[in-house]
């Protein structure tokens, strides 16, 4: 998913790619393995079959890892386009596949499934820029072996076997999407909004944050560290919230996490020196604590559509909040990088209110095991 983005510098060489068309090839990419995810997910309630995961890293390995050998600006958006399908299907039926083995601790097993893929993601430009570098973009090809190496390992261990929560229960009542109340669309639609803000604040971060720290007289180098460890610490944000959603429920992480998130953010941006290097690494950790438990909490409201629920939960925010970044930016033109940056801090209150509010009903503790005695 993330091969193309970091070798856009050499396919900007190989084809003399504008910075617009490499920003819409990039666009391309998250969009399709984002914006459909809903779409998808809907349809794998449906029919959707633990299989389907392997063919999808397939599919992506094949796509994604033939784009060096590519010579024309728009066949190269049209490979992306379709290669970036295939994480649209990943997603959602890797966590629904992840809850159904999870035995009572969903939180703690999906924060693992989310916390590996944002290594992978970390640590993508470190395979693919040596690689380019030392052969050129047509060796990319050799990176279809691992694709096709876990592909069989999943064939191997017998994962089309599996059967997700939903599979018997869809079949069953004919995907029951049609009888979900209004309620529920309230709810998730609240869950959605809350996500959309966090994205927000993200994207700020990782396109702006060298700007903003530029602008408090941090150096080029160790901005450049200092956004590392804020990507670092999402992952490890995203782990510790999984198992503290198991612990003391969805409802308590989100309202703790969303009120530290308020209030880091709000001295970072209003503070100087040492004070925003500290607030940057921090809200790594602190805006992921609460990736997995919007989730689970998403699975309870639409019971009977997880697959639906996770696609939706993962995928709408980011294209939502990407949006939006691009109307920050408009309006960080007109008024200022900083001043704007200073006026979000508001919205950090959205994210705390709806975590208030969001019903207890939703709230999920895992069940700990139970030893007996024989």
């Amino acid at each position: 998913m993330n091969l193309i983005p970091p070798a856009l510098f050499a396919f900007n060489a190989s084809l003399g790619l504008t910075l617009a068309q490499q920003s819409m090839i990039a666009f391309i990419i998250i969009t399709g393995g984002s914006l459909l995810q809903p779409v998808f997910g809907y349809f794998l309630d449906k029919i959707g079959k633990s299989s389907y995961l392997i063919y999808s890293i397939v599919w992506i390995s094949l796509l994604m890892s033939i784009s060096g050998f590519i010579s024309n600006y728009y066949l190269l958006i049209i490979i992306s386009g379709l290669g970036s399908l295939a994480s649209s299907v990943y997603h959602p039926l890797g966590s629904s596949i992840t809850v159904s083995l999870s035995k009572g601790s969903r939180g703690k097993s999906l924060s693992i499934f989310m916390t590996i893929g944002s290594f992978a993601a970390t640590f993508t430009p470190m395979i693919s820029i040596p690689v380019i570098n030392q052969f050129g973009l047509k060796y990319l090809v050799f990176l279809m072996i691992p694709g096709f190496l876990v592909a069989f390992f999943l064939k191997y261990t017998g994962i089309e076997k599996i059967k997700c929560l939903f599979s018997e229960k869809r079949k069953a009542e004919n995907n029951n999407l049609k009888n979900t109340s209004k309620h529920k669309v309230k709810w998730l639609s609240f869950i959605v909004f809350m996500c959309v803000i966090k994205v927000l604040f993200q994207r700020m971060i990782v396109v702006f944050g060298v700007q903003l720290m530029m602008m408090n007289g941090i150096g080029i180098i160790t901005a450049g560290i200092v956004l590392s460890a804020h990507m670092f610490a999402r992952s490890i944000g995203t782990l510790s919230g999984g198992y503290l959603s198991d612990r003391f429920g969805e409802k308590n992480v989100l309202i703790l996490f969303n009120l530290l998130s308020f209030i880091i953010y709000a001295l970072m941006i209003f503070s100087r020196g040492i004070w925003i290097i500290i607030g940057i690494i921090l809200l790594g950790f602190i805006f992921n604590g609460t990736a997995t438990a919007n989730i689970t909490i998403t699975h309870h409201i639409l019971p009977d559509n997880i697959n639906l629920g996770t696609g939706t939960i993962m995928g709408l925010p980011g294209t939502i909040g990407s949006f939006l970044m691009l109307i920050f930016g408009k309006f960080a033109d007109i008024y200022g990088l900083m001043e704007m940056a200073q006026l979000s801090a508001c919205l950090g209150l959205i994210p705390l209110l709806i975590s208030l509010y969001i019903s207890k009903k939703y709230d999920f503790i895992a069940e700990k095991p139970v030893l007996v005695q024989t």
